[in-house]
């Protein structure tokens, strides 16, 4: 007990939070420590601990707004017609639209095939020349079903998809299979840090604060939002590829500014 303690306190006094003391705690007992028949991470001792490491450095909650996904949709309104926009403007439309409409990460977005994907009557149906980082088995995940929105051509995916196929399709090369190419010359395939910093200038152009929000928000705004117009919890579970609701609500189910909160909708006659 005294060397589990002695541990847990040497990296506290260290600096650690209590969010790395607990995955130290866990990881003791997953070595199969034993205190008093306990395992040692659940000991009434290290629990005692655990409990003071909590009062004497609580964790900071992660932010539970995001941004408001109109102020984005607004934006990307004026950047039309499609085929007036410079290869930079289209571009960085195409992307976001795609990250919005599908909750997609960067690296979703970076592994899109463009000799795989196909036109549909509908549509796209775009595919994936490597595995998602929510791929597991049971789940498809293979795809990305791109539909036309008719009520605002200005924000329709497939009408700037398709004008970004037409657009890149002499700058090709047979041996690139990535659907995003940058917009200046060589026109080669991009990182996923490169459309993640596309993302990033869509939201500042749009007043969206990039120094709080990351691109990776996207989903969190999307998603919250699609929950705030009534889509079914299980469309947006399997949009986002998520297998459960409490990895939505914990941590991307985010309150958007000038949503009512809790007092208003009840006291709203």
């Amino acid at each position: 007990m005294n060397d589990v303690i002695e541990f847990l306190t040497e990296q506290y006094n260290k600096g650690l939070g209590y969010s790395a003391l607990n995955t130290a705690r866990g990881a003791l007992s997953s070595l199969g420590i034993r205190l008093e028949s306990f395992p040692a991470g659940s000991h009434p001792t290290v629990v005692r601990f655990m409990k003071g490491v909590y009062n004497l450095r609580t964790p900071s909650t992660r932010t539970t707004e995001t941004w408001d996904v109109n102020k984005v949709l607004n934006h990307l309104r004026k950047l039309s017609p499609v085929k007036t926009l410079t290869l930079k403007d289209l571009t960085l439309k195409l992307t976001m639209l795609l990250g919005l409409t599908n909750a997609a990460r960067a690296q979703t977005l970076h592994v899109i095939s463009y000799k795989l994907s196909k036109k549909t009557s509908s549509g796209y149906l775009l595919k994936f020349n490597s595995l998602l980082k929510q791929s597991r088995p049971g789940f498809d995940c293979s795809s990305l079903v791109l539909k036309a929105y008719p009520p605002d051509r200005r924000l329709c995916v497939v009408t700037v998809l398709r004008e970004y196929l037409s657009r890149t399709k002499p700058c090709r090369k047979d041996c690139d299979d990535s659907l995003l190419l940058s917009y200046v010359k060589p026109y080669k395939p991009v990182s996923r840090d490169t459309i993640s910093r596309w993302i990033r200038v869509v939201m500042l152009r749009s007043g969206i604060d990039v120094n709080r929000y990351t691109a990776h928000s996207v989903r969190a705004a999307a998603t919250s939002k699609a929950k705030a117009m009534m889509v079914p919890i299980s469309d947006i579970l399997k949009t986002a590829g998520w297998s459960q609701e409490s990895t939505f609500s914990k941590f991307y189910n985010k309150t958007i500014p000038g949503q009512n909160t809790f007092a208003e909708a009840v006291l709203n006659m």
